[in-house]
């Protein structure tokens, strides 16, 4: 009879009573060292449930990266729905990940088909499904608190128009009542002249919440949190915590840290070993990066991934900090054999190379001197290349879990 592995797994002890509290998509209900913030959000939003249409409210909400932004801002707009659904005021609240919804017309569909599910995805204009919006807003008595996440992404691909027509869309409003507000959240937004006008710049330069680096201490009191909640009682050493915590406050990063300790878990399970050691975390900290983000690569199509494993390959072999773009090109036509993908054409490949740049995971500058012509030169940002080129083969074969 041939051994059953499942049931071998499922058979041994492990040390995680509920990996969901690990899960990058988990919002807890406590946040630690994020109440200012949570306080300020309810300061500026409380009109919206005291004064439900008097006014619109767009605030945006920038930091880095696992600064919890998104967090506190989904625990934040679900306050706000149990507030408003307290005092019986329809108050929707919609999250909109704008680097999954690439436009103008896919953001304000999603917008739209929480009121009208079955809303044809062809057909219209973005600005006449905004329009819809309102007016089914209006017929219904129902009010809007759009989330715009990662829309510094989509504003340096797409540009601006997006917030000049949301906040247009109040101001036009004046003898209305005001329908839709907006928290937007990215990186870092960019608010300048060359993107907007002077009107919508003025709005939205007065309502904006930077969320810091967390410090040692905060992420120690955030992975003890976590700990409490996804492992079972004593079976991580609190000198793991605090080898994690160490790690991971270069970048001040708690995404980075909460998988650094889930990583380290599974490395105890692996061993059989009933503690989370403090070296469990050593060694998930060379298995993985605060820049790899699976998320991110999560949402790129395939061609994409192969052009940055292209990249990858390419700069390794070169040991250079750069590599041309025809260099990468070339690479790009042999790594998409081996995938069995048919290669896309130069302009294609230029339009992804751009997207990328966006991600923030290449940098990419123009050739100086020493170069014939100028032709685009790519590198990577603070990733290394083994690391990247090893994360994304895994994507690649469907070994990402």
């Amino acid at each position: 009879m041939a051994h059953d592995f499942v049931e071998d797994e499922l058979s041994k002890r492990s040390v995680f009573k509920s990996e969901q509290f690990l899960s990058i998509d988990y919002v807890p209900e406590n946040l630690p060292h994020r109440h200012n913030e949570l306080r300020t959000l309810a300061q500026n939003f409380k009109t919206l449930i005291d004064s439900p249409g008097q006014t619109s409210v767009k605030f945006i909400v920038e930091g880095p990266v696992g600064t919890g932004k998104t967090a506190v801002v989904k625990r934040f707009s679900e306050q706000m729905f149990q507030a408003a659904d307290r005092r019986n005021i329809r108050l929707h609240t919609i999250h909109v990940n704008c680097r999954v919804n690439k436009t103008e017309y896919l953001v304000f569909l999603r917008a739209l088909r929480e009121f009208i599910p079955a809303f044809p995805r062809r057909g219209h204009s973005p600005e006449e499904l905004l329009q819809m919006l309102v007016e089914v807003l209006d017929e219904e008595d129902r009010y809007l608190l759009l989330i715009l996440d990662e829309l510094d992404y989509f504003i340096r691909r797409r540009g601006a128009d997006i917030l000049y027509d949301l906040t247009r869309l109040t101001d036009d409003r004046l003898n209305a009542r005001q329908r839709v507000s907006i928290i937007s959240i990215g990186r870092g937004i960019p608010l300048d002249q060359d993107l907007l006008d002077s009107s919508t710049l003025s709005t939205l330069q007065r309502n904006v919440i930077r969320f810091n680096k967390y410090t040692r201490n905060a992420l120690s009191d955030i992975l003890q949190d976590r700990v409490d909640m996804a492992f079972h009682k004593d079976s991580v050493m609190e000198d793991t915590i605090q080898v994690v915590a160490d790690i991971a406050s270069a970048p001040g990063d708690a995404r980075y840290a909460i998988e650094l300790l889930w990583r380290a878990g599974k490395q105890a399970d692996r061993d059989m070993n009933p503690k989370v050691i403090p070296d469990y975390a050593r060694r998930a900290k060379a298995d993985t990066h605060p820049e790899l983000r699976k998320e991110v690569f999560a949402s790129l199509p395939t061609h994409q991934r192969i052009l940055l494993l292209s990249a990858a390959r390419q700069l390794r072999e070169n040991r250079g900090a750069y590599v041309t773009m025809g260099e990468v090109e070339e690479m790009y036509q042999s790594v998409c054999e081996e995938y069995g993908e048919e290669p896309r054409s130069h302009t294609q490949i230029w339009e992804w190379v751009q997207d990328l740049t966006s991600h923030g995971v290449i940098d990419t500058k123009k050739s100086g001197s020493g170069q014939r012509g100028q032709t685009t030169l790519i590198g990577l940002s603070d990733v290394p290349t083994e690391m990247l080129e090893g994360f994304l083969s895994d994507m690649l074969e469907g070994n990402d879990s």
